[in-house]
């Protein structure tokens, strides 16, 4: 591998480590190899302070209330019975077409009502 894959391998490395460190999830060895790697670079500072922020907007959306407008549930109830509508619709004139389509059939002789076997 080149050395340009070799550096871009361990800014990977060290994005996932401050990530995982500014959520908590690190302990002993990885957390203090985190630590001295914010200490160190300003850089790497910043974007654990910035991944605190995000954290921080993350539970704090997550706390609040979800509430969906009356117009968007109205739309989503009549989408629904329209759907349903149709498929009723749908279904009952499928069946009323193919009873006509099948006494046509029948009226005009179309179909051979006695197929040949193989003693005919």
């Amino acid at each position: 591998m080149s050395p340009l894959w070799d550096d871009r391998d361990a800014r990977w490395e060290a994005l996932e480590l401050i990530g995982n460190y500014a959520a908590g999830e690190l302990e002993g060895v990885e957390a203090r190899e985190a630590e001295r790697l914010i200490f160190e670079r300003p850089d790497y500072r910043r974007l654990a302070e910035s991944y605190a922020r995000m954290l921080v907007m993350l539970d704090t959306l997550g706390q609040e209330p979800v509430q969906a407008p009356q117009v968007s549930v109205s739309y989503a109830v009549r989408r629904a019975y329209v759907s349903a509508f149709l498929r009723q619709a749908e279904t009952l004139l499928g069946g009323i077409g193919r009873s006509y389509l099948d006494a046509f059939v029948y009226y005009f002789g179309l179909r051979d009502t006695h197929p040949a076997g193989p003693g005919s």
